[in-house]
């Protein structure tokens, strides 16, 4: 097993089985921004398969933040991945951000797909006491 850097594992929570067949377990990537929410479809070992967003499905400006937009966008891609007969056997969902479009795409794979979800994760990042604030306003 390759390691990376600081002699950790570099494939970390990947299992043997997952190294030798990728597509065993495919990851959803969401991530919810204000002002867009990114889909990206990859295999156990990060690999794109498909990728999609609120601009890509069609919505324009503010309404690529919104929640039918990030449901659209993962209907898209569970149609992509239909058309393109990827097979599913287990999904894990990553979510990143405070967007709409966190529920919206675990709604709609609940919904729209019969994918089995084995594990979702909130890699959103939050600060340990990171950048100063601005300075406060004076009126």
């Amino acid at each position: 097993m390759a390691t990376g850097r600081f002699g950790s594992p570099a494939n970390r929570g990947t299992s043997e089985e997952e190294l030798a067949d990728p597509m065993s377990r495919l990851i959803l990537h969401v991530h919810a921004s204000s002002n867009n929410t990114i889909l990206s479809l990859t295999d156990a070992l990060g690999k794109v398969l498909i990728n999609a967003s609120g601009g890509t499905v069609g919505f324009r400006k503010a309404q690529r933040a919104g929640f039918e937009a990030a449901y659209q966008a993962t209907a898209w891609i569970a149609s992509k991945v239909k058309e393109r007969g990827i097979p599913v056997r287990k999904v894990e969902i990553r979510l990143k951000g405070f967007g709409a479009g966190r529920e919206a795409s675990f709604k709609a794979i609940n919904s729209v797909t019969n994918w089995p979800v084995c594990r979702i994760i909130d890699n959103t990042p939050i600060p340990f006491n990171g950048c100063r604030p601005k300075k406060a306003r004076r009126l």
